[in-house]
């Protein structure tokens, strides 16, 4: 008898293509979403000027005033008990306001830490109680201290509050945490997100190798035919797109990762790389109070900070929220560019000492690499080339799920007309048998 067609042998490619069409086709949807929500968000800012909705400007000339002032206007300016300071920021260029951001009410009692609604680390503060148990090294809280928090807007040079803004509210709020956390609580929600990056990550890969043309094809690899039509016209699209934003799209989706996974993605950085842990450094840096010993006044920590690393100028300054953290602040240099990496200074209130200075300028290859994963995900820091580029990452997701799902069912509708013409075929044989 005659031996019918052997089956094929599966090669890599085969597994790879069907890894890549299944991730695509699962995924489809919440990748669109996370396309679509991140391309928004770049120009987020800029469509709230556009509809009347930024920043107030400001007018009044002359010098601004200091970052201890602008802290003492937001808290005249505050009727709701049970907020504190948390944290204060000079305009980056002039017309702009400053900002104070005061916690959600009660933030003060939330932890036995807190007495009489300040920190212990700022002005009227107690110290912690005999006996108290001070928090667990490196514990990550629950809640971010911005949760709920207060930003009050004020003229830099008369003290003037001229706007108060609840956290983060209406539409860009929505398409935040939509992005962000997909409105999960608790950290799930980020890591669902980072997951997604990481599907996405293997798409590009997997895309890249599939893509990779044959001797004597590169150049069509790269262009979609006017002539192409149907299957091949989606073939063309699909690959084009994919190549010619594959590092975008990449570095896009890399950052992402990373904001979902810091520690982890820190770590294996610092494999390659070896630098300190600016993240520990930064947010979980601790101080011991010392009894009858009060913190420092922010200004003076601004003037320390300044001495340290001169030639700098006032940013930013995150007060501390417990009694054991450190305070930090925020520096530039004049050429600095708006949303890069700044000169972040941790202070000591207590013994009035510099604890560590992470600069741009010093830092390791590895630590330049972590630094800058914020600002090259937001697409700031820059400039608006860039800025635009990380916008066209977001959108030519639909424009992949689009052409990937239309390859398939085209590819599916073939397939099963083919099949019945085959069976008419057989059908019509065996007919004309009998």
């Amino acid at each position: 008898m005659a031996q019918g067609p052997k089956p094929q042998r599966r090669t890599f490619r085969y597994w790879l293509q069907q890894i890549h069409l299944w991730i695509g086709l699962i995924l489809l949807l919440p990748l669109v979403m996370m396309g679509i929500t991140g391309a928004v968000l770049v120009y987020a800012h800029d469509i709230e000027h556009l509809l009347g909705q930024g920043e107030p400007s400001v007018k009044t000339e002359g010098a601004w005033q200091s970052a201890g002032r602008l802290i003492e206007a937001a808290r005249a300016a505050n009727s709701e008990p049970g907020r504190i300071p948390i944290a204060v920021r000079w305009p980056v260029e002039v017309g702009e306001p400053a900002a104070v951001r005061l916690s959600r009410p009660g933030m003060a009692g939330e932890r036995p830490q807190f007495r009489g609604g300040q920190p212990a680390g700022q002005p009227g503060g107690a110290a912690p109680q005999p006996g108290q148990q001070p928090p667990a090294q490196g514990r990550v809280p629950t809640q971010s201290p911005f949760a709920g928090s207060l930003q009050i807007l004020i003229d830099p040079v008369s003290l003037q509050v001229l706007e108060t803004q609840q956290a983060m509210t209406g539409w860009v709020r929505f398409f935040h945490d939509l992005h962000g956390h997909i409105f999960i609580p608790g950290g799930v929600g980020r890591e669902i997100v980072g997951w997604l990056g990481v599907a996405m990550l293997v798409l590009g890969c997997s895309g890249l190798y599939l893509w990779w043309p044959r001797p004597g094809q590169w150049k069509q690899a790269f262009m979609v035919r006017r002539k192409a039509r149907g299957l091949r016209l989606n073939r063309e699209l699909h690959g084009a797109v994919g190549i010619w934003s594959l590092v975008i799209f990449m570095l896009v989706n890399f950052t992402g990762v990373y904001l979902a996974f810091p520690q982890q993605i820190s770590a294996a950085v610092n494999l390659v790389s070896p630098g300190r842990d600016m993240r520990a450094a930064m947010f979980q840096a601790r101080v011991e109070p010392m009894r009858g010993t009060p913190a420092m006044a922010v200004d003076e920590a601004v003037d320390l900070a300044k001495a340290r690393v001169p030639g700098t100028r006032f940013l930013n300054a995150f007060l501390p929220t417990r009694p054991d953290q450190a305070l930090r602040v925020g520096l530039v240099r004049p050429d600095h560019r708006e949303g890069a990496p700044v000169v972040t200074v941790i202070v000591d209130p207590y013994r009035r000492t510099v604890v560590d200075v992470f600069d741009p300028q010093s830092m390791s290859a590895g630590e330049k690499v972590i630094a800058w994963q914020r600002a090259l995900h937001y697409g700031i820091g820059l400039g608006g080339g860039y800025k635009f580029l990380v916008f066209v990452s977001g959108v030519i997701i639909p424009i992949f799920a689009v052409t990937g799902f239309l390859m398939w069912w085209i590819k599916r509708r073939n397939r099963r007309a083919g099949e019945r013409a085959r069976q008419a075929i057989l059908s019509g044989a065996g007919q004309a048998a009998e």
